[in-house]
């Protein structure tokens, strides 16, 4: 990790991990069990709610809600990495996901 800034307090589970040059995003929510991978550009999070409830034309769920909150307000944990970290950290969540739900 090349360093972190945190702009603000609002919304201090909400963390956005920034690629450098690229400019490429991925945004982690620490909910009150776990942490959850949101794309609030394609209105996508990895939790449960996502699946049961949002998918079915439900309401946003928690974890979305936050990070567009976190982003109107200031309050982003910025996590600054190259680029040649991004397909690793990708890799990484995936497989933190996948581990996660075979233990439950």
């Amino acid at each position: 990790m090349s360093g972190s800034r945190v702009d603000g307090a609002v919304g201090a589970g909400v963390r956005q991990l920034l690629f450098h040059p690229s400019g490429k995003q991925i945004w982690i929510v620490v909910g009150k069990d776990d942490e959850y991978w949101t794309d609030p550009e394609l209105g996508f999070c990895s939790c449960k709610d996502f699946y049961f409830v949002s998918l079915s034309g439900g309401k946003e769920c928690y974890h979305l809600r936050s990070v567009r909150k976190a982003a109107k307000e200031g309050g982003i944990i910025v996590m600054d990495f190259g680029d040649a970290e991004y397909v690793q950290m990708l890799h990484a969540l995936a497989e933190d996901h996948a581990n996660r739900l075979s233990l439950r």
